[in-house]
């Protein structure tokens, strides 16, 4: 049993948008620096507030657990010279490991003869390593911008006021202060909130540290289901005073939990108050109100309980309580109304613009220096969007109609009053303007649903108009960027073009789309390609290497093989990447083959073989490898039954392929299941071709034959998947 270790970093108000992410860094950093010093721990948490961040282990190792190491050196070959003087491979082995060359042994391994080095440690004490530990952990803690105060170079999210470090009811020893006094000494004290009870408190347990800590106003955890924490704490109390105010939260469920926990990183202790706006404001649209209080002042909307009518009221969540709570009401309700009375204004002023003149001043609006205005952008997925209604739904002239009027004016909205002031509002304007304007429902709805998905787990378009506008718009963004040179790097993705990418591969298989990636580039490339960093042909490599690498994330997500993925997009000459609804299906068929080893390992296996003869022939010179193979060759008998098995197998595949009923997933799936298990059949023959016949034979005609055969079974196995990159090894349990 070790001991209990408790950690708090004091500082200055951290930014709520930092918090969450400083808190999951610090238990990350914490775990990982427990392992480096050998340290077994049980029971590690971390949480905090603007004011605190908190790293708690229920159990900490009272001493490091003892390392016994072999460390294996230059071969003794090269550590000693004619006369058993030590080289510089020895002398720097030993220094480099802390040791005497004396202290260095030979050993025997199957590469030879090697230096070797034992190292034993028998692990300190815990705490006379805790002290440099918790204070790296303090230094190196990453967060999105830090600051330098007074004269040192330490720098930390915010100003360190104190630091709390107990292991057991024993202060760790930390840093003496420096010049700078950036690190505080660590201390055994903490502080109550900073308005109620802002004083030194002593601590001498977590259990002591969290009670005290209630005691004067600070909940430290942000959500525990067995001690609760500020999230619950921020949810029960605004859903008490909108019951209490005849309502509840406005928005939809996912919006409002993810507000409390906004709420929850801005306090250290909620105090919700309840609000009202004039009723006038409810003339704007939902939205507008929805966004004023919960985007821009992290307030809730409230709306008719068991209804959908948003009522003139909000609830604020104060950090403070305030003698009289009326005046932190007035606050809230004086910065609302001033917000809603600027939207109100920009709303009865953008309804005196027609959509059309809005989207005329897009031509005044520089998308991208070297691809032209918002306005030349526009027109140009418009046209994209007409090219994949005519591959998509070449019959439906209504679609082609709605796709067209909502290309033109979906962003339309982005000039206008509304938007300039609300950004986050972008096509939800535009759907009110469309509304206003009585235009149709499908036009009004793909103003909106064209932006679908905003981000990860965002909902999709559910019409096809909004879908294929919003297609079209990001495949121009995507070709335009990337055939400019603006690959993403890294973490670095500054025009969110992967985001722009897994959206389109999200609405093809919602929407059932099938639709070649690579025709589709060339078609968005037209009017760009003399833009293009590196010509035309330079950027569709470079735009095509960057959608295959989509698509392979794409369909890596929800843990599937890799090797399997890889397979899956390589077949058929590496095309196999270019139809999404294609591959998912070879890839759902290619999981359940894979699901058994004693058909999946053979079948790998077999093609492997049949793979490497094709590319040693095909390296070796021979030629015309895909020509069908001269019945009148086909000497052997294993040779006969394998020519005669594969054009059964290789009709029933295309046949089973070629009934697969259009934009049905499961039934290409199937299919796919299908045909796999026909390829399954042949490899017996395939085997027992092996056995019996000498592929490259010395007659030239006969080894054409056999090769060509050979290639036709080869053609029939990577059509569904290239089984050269699968590793078997993965397969196994």
């Amino acid at each position: 049993m070790g001991k209990e270790l408790l950690f708090e970093i004091g500082t200055e108000e951290i930014p709520s948008t930092y918090l969450q992410g400083m808190i999951a860094a610090l238990k990350d950093r914490a775990d990982t620096a427990f392992g480096e010093k050998r340290l077994d721990n049980e029971g590690l948490e971390t949480f905090g507030t603007p004011r605190r961040l908190v790293l708690h282990v229920a159990d900490l190792a009272e001493r490091q657990k003892p390392l016994q190491e072999e460390i294996l050196g230059p071969p003794v070959k090269n550590a000693f010279d004619e006369d058993g003087n030590p080289t510089k491979a020895a002398l720097g082995f030993a220094r480099t490991n802390g040791a005497e060359v004396s202290e260095l042994k030979k050993v025997d391994t199957p590469k030879g003869a090697r230096l070797m080095y034992f190292r034993e440690d028998a692990g300190e004490k815990t705490e006379a390593v805790l002290g440099p530990l918790l204070t790296k952990l303090i230094q190196e803690l990453p967060s999105p911008k830090s600051m330098r105060w007074g004269a040192g170079k330490f720098s930390f999210v915010r100003p360190v006021q104190w630091v709390l470090a107990l292991y057991g009811e024993e202060c760790v020893e930390g840093p003496v202060s420096g010049e700078d006094g950036s690190i505080p000494p660590f201390g055994s004290v903490t502080y109550g909130h900073r308005f109620h009870s802002n004083k030194i408190l002593n601590i001498n347990s977590f259990q002591e540290y969290i009670q005290v800590l209630n005691e004067n106003g600070v909940e430290p955890i942000v959500d525990d289901g067995n001690r609760g924490g500020r999230i619950p704490m921020v949810r029960t109390s605004v859903l008490d005073v909108a019951d209490s105010q005849g309502g509840e939260p406005a928005a939809d469920a996912d919006a409002v939990e993810r507000l409390i926990e906004k709420v929850a990183h801005l306090v250290e202790w909620p105090f919700p108050v309840a609000c009202g706006f004039d009723e006038k404001f409810l003339d704007l649209p939902g939205e507008v109100i929805i966004s004023t209080l919960e985007v821009h002042q992290r307030c809730f909307a409230l709306k008719e309980k068991g209804g959908e009518r948003l009522i003139p009221s909000f609830i604020g969540v104060s950090n403070t309580r305030a003698k009289d709570m009326s005046v932190v009401q007035k606050g809230y309700e004086r910065v609302v109304r001033a917000r809603l009375e600027d939207a109100d204004f920009y709303w009865r002023q953008d309804l005196e613009t027609p959509l059309v003149d809005m989207a005329e001043g897009l031509k005044g609006v520089v998308y991208h220096p070297k691809l032209g205005t918002s306005w030349d952008k526009v027109e140009r997925f418009r046209r994209l969007s007409a090219w994949l209604c005519e591959k998509l739904a070449p019959a439906d002239a209504a679609l082609v109609k709605t796709v067209d009027e909502a290309a033109s004016l979906c962003k339309a909205d982005l000039t206008s009053g509304m938007v300039y002031e609300f950004p986050e509002l972008q096509g939800v304007m535009g759907r009110r303007y469309a509304e206003r304007e009585n235009r149709d429902e499908a036009v009004s709805r793909a103003i909106y649903e064209h932006y679908l998905p905003r981000g990860e787990g965002d909902d999709l378009p559910e019409g096809r108009a909004g879908a294929i506008v919003g297609l079209a718009d990001r495949m121009d963004t995507i070709v335009g960027m990337v055939g400019l040179g603006y690959l993403p790097s890294g973490s670095e993705d500054p025009y969110a073009l992967r985001r722009a990418a897994n959206a389109i591969l999200l609405i093809l298989e919602d929407q059932g789309f099938r639709i070649s990636l690579p025709e589709w580039v060339g078609v968005a490339s037209e009017p760009l390609e003399d833009k293009f960093k590196g010509g035309g042909a330079e950027a569709s490599k470079r735009i095509l290497g960057f959608l295959r690498n989509r698509v392979s994330a794409y369909l890596s997500r929800g843990g599937a093989r890799g090797d399997l993925v890889e397979a899956v997009l390589s077949a058929g000459g590496d095309s196999g990447w270019r139809d999404v609804i294609d591959a998912r299906a070879r890839l759902r068929a290619l999981e359940r083959l894979a699901s058994s080893e004693e058909t999946f390992e053979p079948l790998t296996t077999t093609f492997k073989r049949v793979s490497n003869i094709i590319r040693q022939a095909n390296e070796g010179g021979e030629n015309d490898l895909a020509a069908k193979p001269d019945p009148q060759l086909l000497v052997d008998e294993a040779e006969k039954r394998l020519s005669a098995s594969l054009c059964v197998v290789s009709e029933a595949v295309k046949n089973g392929l070629a009934n697969v009923r259009a934009g049905d997933a499961a039934s290409l799936e199937e299919a796919y299941v299908s045909a796999n298990t026909s390829i399954a059949e042949i490899r017996p023959v395939v085997d027992d071709f092996f056995d019996e016949v000498m592929v490259m034979a010395e007659d030239a005609a006969l080894r054409k034959n056999r090769l060509a055969l050979m290639a036709g079974v080869g053609a029939l196995f990577s059509a569904n998947a290239d089984f050269t990159k699968i590793q078997l090894r993965a397969t196994k349990r």
